[in-house]
């Protein structure tokens, strides 16, 4: 039953995110809000496309398995949890606490009350809210194997690095920021700006650990290859039998 439900849900989800990278794309075309680098200048529409992309991949991995009948897709449901862990479950929770921080206090700063005419409440909750609920739901039901600490950081600080760039790239070539934030800090600024945003990303990764670690097993273990503690008993006495 968990299985079967885990494989709609994903379906479902995999569907609402490409949904939604479709209706911004058409709202988009009826503005000049993606004007200066596209669409993808925004992390949050990043996001939105990666989110399609992971919950693609999970899908792909539970029907697979459904039809070979294993527990396990190598290749596939390795890079399930390397995407999971290392980007989509980091990056959708940094968009929801820096996104409602700033907007809290100053939403010029991040989404101009001007924007609320190109794109409904309903879809600023779309990209901006639930995408946590449904990240942490996805841990819930299902176990992903973390990389080691220093890899998975090391690919998390690469993406950072790699938008970060694509940011003052646009810039360069632009001579207009991505978000309106930007504009009101010094270059000393950004930088105290970006090296704490990939702090909170990094300690946001930590965190995603310790959950899995809390619902599934030991974070140094592979959750999909754990042996139940009642069966590694069982084996043990049957060892001790067989020694006596």
């Amino acid at each position: 039953m968990t299985k079967t439900f885990t494989c709609v849900y994903h379906f479902l989800v995999m569907n609402w995110y490409i949904f939604l990278n479709y209706y911004i794309a058409q709202q988009g075309k009826k503005s000049k809000v993606f004007q200066n680098g596209g669409q993808w200048k925004y992390l949050t529409v990043l996001n939105l496309l990666l989110q399609a992309i992971f919950f693609g991949v999970a899908c792909l991995d539970d029907v697979l398995k459904r039809i070979t009948g294993r527990k396990n897709i190598k290749f596939v449901t390795a890079f399930r949890d390397l995407l999971f862990t290392t980007l989509a479950f980091p990056i959708s929770t940094f968009i929801f606490l820096s996104f409602w921080t700033i907007f809290l206090y100053n939403r010029e700063l991040v989404y101009p009350r001007s924007a609320d005419a190109i794109f409904p409440v309903w879809l600023n909750h779309a990209m901006h809210t639930s995408i946590v609920p449904l990240s942490l739901l996805e841990i819930v039901l299902r176990p992903h194997h973390y990389p080691s600490r220093k890899a998975g950081l090391t690919l998390l600080a690469a993406g950072s690095l790699a938008y970060i760039s694509r940011v003052l790239w646009i810039y360069s070539e632009t001579g207009k920021w991505v978000y309106p934030v930007f504009a009101k800090l010094s270059p000393v600024g950004l930088a105290v700006f970006f090296s704490l945003s990939f702090v909170l990303s990094a300690s946001i990764y930590l965190f995603g650990e310790k959950l899995n670690h809390w619902k599934w097993g030991h974070k140094d273990a592979d959750p999909r290859t754990q042996v139940p503690q009642e069966e590694k008993t069982n084996l043990k006495e049957t060892a001790d039998t067989e020694r006596d």
